[in-house]
């Protein structure tokens, strides 16, 4: 049988409204020895606050749901490390659903976390959308989304990092290196990031008055192996003598194609990623890409979201800015 707040106060020889005030924190006019004579017996009774209970009083449930696209792609687990982290500073739970990058599962996952009554959901949109199925999805609880990826009605706050100009970041960085023939290997998405980046590439050519060349773009999957698939398959471009990856792992793949070829990176073949992820640390080269702030945009997120749920955000939206961080694996073009 449960403990209860009576079998609590009859140990302690208070009364129940004590016992009562002293576990929901509203404890003021309590004495610091009855203070922690409660809290002791209550953790030797072994007792467990009924949240469910408690949220009936309060309306209010203290948990955050957080969806993303994929567990194992370090860059979204530095954004919900970075939610979790603020969540729990203000007193907040945080329970993690992984879409698979399914926008099926991802609404399955938004229903669930509502009937759950989380007070709030933070949106990392799957690749997948269907924007007629997200039209039409209510979401009765406030919501955060990470850039304009989503088109669920009412989104409350919003943070969006600057891809345009961190991939124009990237160019502006391997042309003075020599570099003329950038190919960017983009991953497959319809979301609003991929155009970006892409507006972001062009203008980087146009900065060093260099010609955009459609054959320079390919798309594949955000996954090592698809990337490292892709140029098994097709190769590169003649005169590339740099890749810009859609993301780290991406740029993993790209590694590993290019010591299978005997391609010395970055002797013969320069490569960026994007994210600046624990891959972009770990793998030989270290990886020069671009740092997008994912532990800060998760931090972001949960804050705006909790003073948006207690009626004190005025900011809807935030733009964290990209930065390139430079390490071994591009240098200038090798001159013979």
């Amino acid at each position: 049988m449960s403990v209860t707040m009576k079998d609590i106060a009859r140990k302690c020889g208070v009364s129940v409204a004590t016992v009562s005030k002293v576990l929901n924190e509203k404890d003021l006019d309590v004495s610091t020895a009855t203070r922690d004579l409660v809290k002791k017996t209550s953790k030797e009774m072994g007792y467990v606050m009924n949240a469910l209970a408690r949220s009936m009083k309060t309306k209010n449930t203290k948990t955050l749901g957080i969806m993303m696209p994929d567990i194992k792609n370090a860059f979204y687990t530095d954004i919900c490390r970075g939610a979790e982290d603020m969540a729990m500073k203000s007193g907040y739970s945080l329970f993690l659903c992984n879409t698979d990058d399914k926008i099926e599962k991802e609404i399955h996952y938004l229903e669930k976390l509502m009937e759950k009554q989380v007070d709030g959901i933070i949106i990392i949109a799957s690749m997948e959308r269907n924007t007629k199925m997200e039209e039409i999805q209510k979401v009765s609880v406030p919501f955060a989304v990470l850039n304009h990826n989503t088109h669920y009605p009412g989104c409350s706050v919003r943070v969006v990092a600057d891809n345009e100009n961190g991939m124009r970041e990237a160019v502006n960085y391997l042309a003075p290196l020599g570099h003329r023939r950038i190919f960017y290997l983009a991953g497959e998405t319809v979301l609003s990031f991929q155009e970006d980046r892409l507006k972001g590439y062009k203008k980087g050519l146009s900065d060093w008055n260099l010609s955009y060349d459609e054959r320079l773009i390919a798309k594949t999957a955000f996954s090592i192996e698809a990337s490292k698939q892709y140029l098994m398959d097709h190769g590169l471009p003649e005169g590339v003598t740099a890749i810009c990856a859609g993301n780290d792992l991406m740029a993993q793949g790209v590694l590993q194609w290019a010591r299978d070829k005997n391609i010395r990176i970055p002797d013969d073949l320069s490569i960026v990623g994007y994210d600046d992820s624990i891959f972009s640390r770990v793998s030989s080269p270290m990886l020069t890409t671009i740092n997008q702030q994912s532990y800060k945009s998760g931090e972001l997120l949960a804050e705006m979201l909790l003073k948006y749920i207690e009626g004190f955000n005025e900011i809807k939206e935030v733009l964290l800015e990209g930065s390139l961080v430079i390490r071994g694996s591009t240098g200038p073009v090798r001159t013979t």
